[in-house]
């Protein structure tokens, strides 16, 4: 089985090229198969993944994927062989209209051989964020007032990274805040500057409100509505995992792989449960506890390769029913 990808962009910046073209390239490669991004003889290969942002050049009788797709492009959804998805949350939102959505989570190899940070006590903890800048407009769901009373007690400073800090609207905290731009070449460095690591996702929640309660159907006032992405992912988080940096993340699902053990770190959806989370992770034993739990169950749970094999496979058994050679 010999695999192209084909990508209008190839931009090593942009985090669904980065891994889910470059790095599942490198993987099927060390796999032994023979995987290209846009070969210029495209004759002799049997299955194309064509790229997230692209419109994709269906190529007949051969087997052809997609690469975390919009979900209101039902025509191409339908069309294609197989999507690659990034989560749970992705699949489940896709799996109406094309069966064979394949897992492929959000493992970035640029991590894969860092050193974890060991943490030291100090006098100023960093609390940190990296990825998309709007989810910064998600602390208004419980983590601006946690973080705005942390600071009434502790010396606390919030580092966010990302691409742009102009889409940042609303619930931007009342304490010390400093703006990095991401970048490739330093990022790593960055964010082993962080003593905690927060990951807003969840963009509306309503706890105890007036709901259409009916206990015998067991709809009670103390139930949650939540909002979050079908694109939600896991990939924040591992990030921080790798860099050793310990991590309070709301209770989007795919963060549960690992978070709904409280060893390994806090999945929290109300202000106190910031607040209480954050504090905890003040003391510089829980910090060190905590990211090492959950260093350990990235590096047993998201093996790149292991998931990679999986996703060859299922590609094979598509090309098997085929039978297009």
């Amino acid at each position: 089985m010999k695999i192209a990808f084909m990508c209008n962009i190839t931009n090593i910046n942009i985090g669904s090229y980065r891994i889910h073209v470059n790095d599942l390239c490198h993987y099927f490669t060390q796999l032994g198969y023979e995987s290209k991004i846009n070969p210029s003889n495209i004759k002799h290969y049997d299955v194309f993944i064509h790229g997230k942002t692209d419109k994709p050049n269906i190529i007949h009788k051969r087997i052809n994927g997609i690469i975390t797709p919009c979900k209101d492009n039902i025509k191409i959804l339908k069309l294609m062989d197989f999507i690659i998805v990034g989560s749970i949350e992705e699949k489940e939102s896709l799996i109406e209209h094309n069966k064979n959505c394949f897992l492929f989570p959000q493992i970035e190899k640029m991590y894969l051989n860092v050193e974890p940070k060991i943490h030291l006590k100090k006098n100023k903890i960093i609390i940190g964020y990296h990825g998309n800048q709007y989810h910064l407009n998600h602390m208004n769901c419980g983590l601006k007032s946690a973080l705005e009373e942390l600071h009434k007690e502790f010396n606390i400073e919030l580092i966010f990274i990302c691409s742009s800090n102009k889409e940042w609207r609303e619930g931007k905290p009342n304490i010390p805040t400093v703006f990095k731009k991401w970048d490739i070449k330093t990022i790593i460095n960055d964010i082993k500057t962080f003593d905690i690591g927060i990951i807003p996702n969840i963009s509306e929640i309503n706890m105890n409100n007036k709901l259409d309660n009916n206990n015998k159907l067991g709809k009670y006032n103390t139930d949650y509505i939540i909002r979050f992405k079908n694109k939600s992912n896991i990939g924040r988080a591992l990030v921080l995992f790798q860099c050793g940096i310990p991590v309070v993340a709301d209770i989007t699902p795919s963060n549960m792989h690992i978070l709904a053990n409280p060893d390994n770190g806090y999945a929290v959806v109300s202000k106190y449960g910031w607040y209480t989370a954050i504090k905890d992770l003040i003391n510089v034993d829980k910090r060190n506890f905590i990211s090492k739990n959950a260093y350990n169950e990235y590096k047993r749970l998201y093996d790149p390769l292991i998931w990679a094999k999986t996703l060859l496979n299922n590609i094979k058994k598509i090309k098997k029913d085929r039978n297009y050679f």
